[in-house]
């Protein structure tokens, strides 16, 4: 239908124009920031710039809710200033085929969203976190689904679980001579960072000496090497970084562990009920589009855009901040904040009828 085809028009372009304003600023400022860093270990303005880049597909996650609430309102509110939409109504387009062609938009955008965030942020920020680490610090490290690999003057690290608290589960750590030979094998199930040493628990050394493997047992262990906190803090991947299945899966192994996983479950639903909230922005917006049309202007609409888009992002901190203090249920923590601004959108819709 042309009247479908013109309204997805001018979510898509409207929202595209804000994603990119919004995004812009944002990494306008995060290489600002890295400025100050230009010039740290081999560091440079190149670095800094591939950083941001690569920060790009995250940006447009974190901003896409809003940026189609804007985009909505003020693509929908030029179409209501030009008396377009009464136009369509009195061709016979209701309001349910309006919302019904609002919702079809956003779905679009919503799936989008979710696979960008799912498959392609994920490796972004990785990269970007690797990278910057890499130079910064001059040392060869690399995080992925198997875990992170360090190498450093000592040997080579592996970590294939890093504790947001800094405390690493199932170490193995591979020591060289001078000529890159294995000399020693050390597996320990955990590691507490302690300054400028580790020290490993329930540990397990193998030595080789004339390639005849020898083997030790320890209830702890001591391990320095060239490994900073800085490093570790850059090499670890938050929840909010991983993939869907990821994420599970590491949810699953802390579980297993007897560890506290609340951050990671909340971090999970978040992501899975994150593309509804694309929908149900796209669905705040007719409210304000309707009505008396001709009154108001761009600028006000803006306003009221920018200040839902801030009560939505500040509603659902609030929720995530007391659903860590009272132990909301994760799912329910995650599903509340969008159930709140639907329901608003659905009084604000019946108002208008």
């Amino acid at each position: 239908m042309i009247i479908n085809r013109l309204i997805f028009k001018q979510i898509y372009q409207g929202s595209l124009l804000a994603l990119l304003v919004l995004v812009s600023l944002s990494l306008f400022f995060v290489f600002i920031g890295e400025l100050e860093d230009v010039g740290r270990g081999s560091y440079s303005a190149l670095n800094a710039i591939e950083y941001v880049a690569l920060l790009f597909p995250g940006k447009v996650v974190e901003f896409l809710p809003l940026a189609v609430l804007l985009g909505t309102i003020l693509s929908l509110g030029s179409l209501a200033s030009n008396s377009e939409i009464i136009a369509m109504q009195a061709a016979g387009f209701s309001l349910n085929s309006m919302l019904k062609a609002v919702i079809q938009a956003a779905l679009i955008i919503a799936v989008l969203s979710f696979l960008l965030a799912d498959w392609v942020v994920p490796h972004s920020e990785t990269s970007a976190r690797q990278n910057r680490s890499a130079a910064i610090n001059e040392t060869t490290a690399v995080s992925g689904k198997k875990g992170i690999w360090i190498k450093d003057d000592a040997g080579i690290l592996h970590i294939k679980w890093l504790m947001p608290n800094g405390i690493a589960q199932d170490i193995e750590i591979y020591t060289l001579d001078s000529a890159g030979n294995l000399v020693s094998v050390i597996a320990a199930e955990s590691a507490i960072p302690k300054g400028n040493y580790w020290r490993l628990l329930k540990v397990r050394e193998t030595r080789f000496k004339d390639d005849v493997p020898q083997s030790y047992s320890y209830d702890e262990l001591s391990y320095q090497g060239k490994i900073s906190d800085k490093l570790l803090d850059a090499l670890l991947i938050e929840p909010r970084q991983m993939s869907s299945s990821d994420l599970f899966t590491y949810i699953d192994f802390l579980q297993q562990n007897n560890l506290n996983a609340y951050i990671e479950r909340l971090t999970f639903w978040q992501k899975i009920f994150a593309p509804i909230a694309v929908i149900i922005m796209c669905i705040l917006a007719v409210p304000f589009v309707l009505g008396s049309q001709r009154q108001g202007n761009a600028g006000q609409r803006l306003m009221y855009g920018i200040l839902l888009g801030l009560c939505y992002v500040v509603t659902e901190r609030l929720f995530s901040q007391l659903g860590t203090r009272f132990g909301i249920y994760p799912v329910l923590n995650a599903f509340i904040p969008g159930f709140i601004f639907l329901s608003l959108a659905v009084f604000l819709l019946i108002k208008k009828k």
